[in-house]
Parts: structure tokens; sequence; C-alpha cells
């Protein structure tokens, strides 16, 4: 009886022996074959631009510039005009690419350009806002977020030339907020 009890157990480990065996032979395998990227993949910012409408080089455009000239103009507060600036950065951007996917280089350039400079301009309307008590932390959240969706869409279109604006901006936004 002992003899038989010996030889189950026997049987019984070599069987774990050989399965363990499988299971780290496999395991390894496993772990070598997945190699770490050396850069991570950066995530879309989840920021969605404003659709950009009439593109420049259409014959209503020019409309559309004096429009935008007449809202800013008679937009007095500060925040709103902050806000106001920040959606007419976020649809240059958006026309830009737009351009720039069609082939349009040269126009597609000059509308990020004033896309970003839309975008400075709402970080000084916003620093005014600021320093005339008004809170703006909210604003300053949708800003840093705006930022960070400028520079994803300069480096998409290769236009790292153009990233001082939103990189300086998210910079000055940061430290609004005390990040």
């Amino acid at each position: 009886m002992k003899g038989l009890k010996l030889k189950s157990l026997t049987f019984v480990l070599i069987i774990l022996i050989f399965a363990l065996g499988i299971l780290f032979v496999s395991f390894g395998k496993i772990m070598a074959s997945t190699t770490p990227t050396p850069f991570p993949t950066p995530t879309p910012v989840d920021y969605f631009l404003a659709y950009p409408g009439i593109l420049p080089g259409h014959f209503l455009y020019p409309i559309k510039m004096v429009r935008d000239r007449i809202w800013l103009f008679l937009t007095p507060e500060p925040l709103q005009k902050a806000q106001t600036l920040l959606l007419f950065a976020d649809k240059r951007l958006g026309a830009g690419k737009a351009l720039i996917e069609e082939g349009k280089e040269e126009l597609g350039i000059s509308t990020l350009t004033k896309a970003e400079k839309y975008l400075e301009r709402a970080i000084i309307q916003e620093g005014i806002a600021r320093q005339r008590g008004k809170d703006t932390t909210a604003f300053l959240e949708k800003l840093l977020l705006a930022t960070k969706k400028h520079e994803e869409v300069l480096l998409e279109l290769g236009r790292s030339d153009l990233l001082r604006y939103p990189r300086q901006g998210y910079e000055e936004v940061r430290r609004r907020l005390g990040k």
C-alpha cells in the first residue's frame, strides 16, 4: 500500500513539475515578445475644436473676418472677449489644418499663425479679467486643454516652428492655475 501511495505521489509530482515547466516557458516567451516602446504613445487631448465654417480663400471669407472683428469690438467684458478669442483660435486652427490637408500649405500656415496669435490674445484677456477680480478658473482649465490641443494639432501637421505659442501659453496658464 505504501508503494502505491509513493508511486502515485511521484506521478503527481512529475505531472506538476511538467505543467509548471510549460507555464514558465510560455510566460517567458510572452515576456520576451513584448518589447517596451521607447516613447510613450501620446494620448489625444480630450478637447474638440469648433467647426471652422468658411475657409480662407473662399469669396465670403472677408465678410466673416469683418463679422469677427465687429463681434470682438462689441464684446466689452475681458473674460467674454477671452472666450471669443479662444473660439476664433480654435476655428482658425481647424481651418489651417483643413487647408494644409487640401494642399494649400501657404494659406494654411498663415491661418495657423493667426490661430496661435488669437490664442495668445485670449491668454492676455484672461489676465485682464483676473486682475479685475473675475473668477477665471473654469476658463483657465479650458484654456489649458486648448493649448495642449493646439500643440497636438501643430505636431500632427509637422509645424513645430509654431509650437512656441501654445507651449508658452500652456506654461502661463499652468502658472496662473498654480499647477
